[in-house]
């Protein structure tokens, strides 16, 4: 067994660039994400035995990753972009975040006897992680994970397989409700989107990345959360001992974000996502098979409770507010997935029109999603006493 912690991290790394290849070499590979292939394959190696399953080297690489991810990428949210969804989206944006609340706050109660079964006493935090990824994606889920200090590999790996596997249902839903109800009532004038011109598509071709702005990117990162440490066992810790650190780098990076020439940097996504990579290694590793299987169906229970009132909600007031189908199922995309399959999913539909707005509702779901998501997890611990 390798217990050096430089040849474990090569070995992690190894993982991280052999997930990458087969996703982009093979189209059988691509159906899973990358991030299910990090996780399987360091799994795989603690698993048989090459490299430990408990290590102080995981311990760190959680530890520090995914404040370092949340700050990076929460440097490209334009905040002054959110005027620019249109208040039909908004309004959808915001069903469609109450729906993720009333949902989480269902599964959480009706469950509480099996998650407390996993977790115990804190059975409620499990709530932070279902409803910032509901609202902002996969990007909020890891951060509350950490954030609320849930810990419990296995659970997060299961929780991840679900999640990967539950998108089927999910666009299958977004697929054929909107047609439904496309022809069962007339949509109301004020609520119909607003149809700006075609924006220019992206370059298929990205300008190479500047090492200097990539420094500057990290020591930014870096520098957030040293001051969000700071901030928490210096100042805030003697008025709120329970608000994570996280909710410190999430407003701080926000902050930082809005300045124009931190916002033209480039490689913010790239260097974010190795971040997340080091992370899902990390966690892959430390996985016990056999107990992320027994933990799977409690979890698959929990999130179709979740979508069920979603959805219901969702499409329920807005059909009564006689809302546009294509709007509701928009922001409800967005909500779930962040900006990644609103563009698969508008372009599906033919609602290109969508497509602009739907993002920046994806990223104001990852500027709020955290916050939502730790108020919600300590709402349902209020009220399972």
């Amino acid at each position: 067994m390798i217990t050096e912690p430089l040849a474990i991290f090569a070995v992690l790394l190894a993982a991280i660039v052999f997930s990458l290849w087969m996703t982009k070499r093979f189209a059988w590979a691509s159906r899973l994400s990358v991030v299910m292939w990090i996780i399987f394959i360091s799994a795989l190696c603690s698993n048989l035995g090459l490299i430990p399953s408990n290590a102080s080297l995981y311990g760190s690489m959680v530890g520090y990753s995914v404040p370092f991810a949340v700050a990076v990428i929460l440097f490209t949210v334009r905040l002054s972009d959110i005027r620019d969804a249109g208040s039909p989206m908004l309004v959808a944006f915001v069903l469609a975040a109450i729906g993720t609340v009333l949902g989480v706050v269902a599964a959480s109660l009706a469950l509480d006897p099996l998650v407390a079964g996993i977790l115990g006493p804190e059975s409620w935090k499990i709530a932070g992680p279902y409803t910032g990824t509901y609202i902002g994606g996969s990007l909020n889920f890891f951060a509350l994970w950490t954030g609320l200090e849930i810990g419990q590999p296995d659970l997060l790996a299961a929780a991840n397989a679900v999640d990967n596997l539950t998108i089927f249902p999910l666009y299958m839903t977004w697929m054929i409700v909107p047609a439904w109800l496309a022809g069962k009532y007339v949509v109301a004038p004020r609520w119909k989107p607003h149809h700006p011109e075609e924006a220019a598509a992206a370059d298929t071709e990205k300008p190479p990345l500047d090492p200097a702005q990539i420094a500057i990117l990290v020591f930014l990162a870096v520098g957030v959360m040293a001051v969000s440490n700071w901030l928490k066992s210096s100042v805030i810790d003697a008025y709120a001992p329970s608000l994570p650190t996280i909710l410190i780098v999430t407003t701080l990076a926000l902050a930082v974000g809005q300045v124009g020439a931190v916002r033209r940097l480039k490689g913010a996504w790239e260097i974010g996502d190795l971040a997340f990579y080091l992370f899902f290694a990390a966690v892959g590793a430390m996985i016990n098979f056999y107990q992320a299987v027994v933990l799977s169906p409690v979890l698959f229970l929990y999130v179709a409770i979740i979508m069920t009132v979603h959805f219901t909600w969702v499409y329920g007031v807005g059909r009564l507010m006689r809302m546009d189908p294509g709007v509701l199922t928009i922001a409800s995309v967005a909500t779930k997935s962040g900006p990644s399959m609103v563009l698969p999913v508008a372009e599906a539909k033919g609602w290109r029109h969508l497509v602009l707005p739907g993002i920046i509702l994806g990223m104001l779901g990852y500027a709020i999603g955290n916050y939502v998501g730790w108020a919600v997890a300590n709402a349902v611990k209020a009220l399972l006493g």
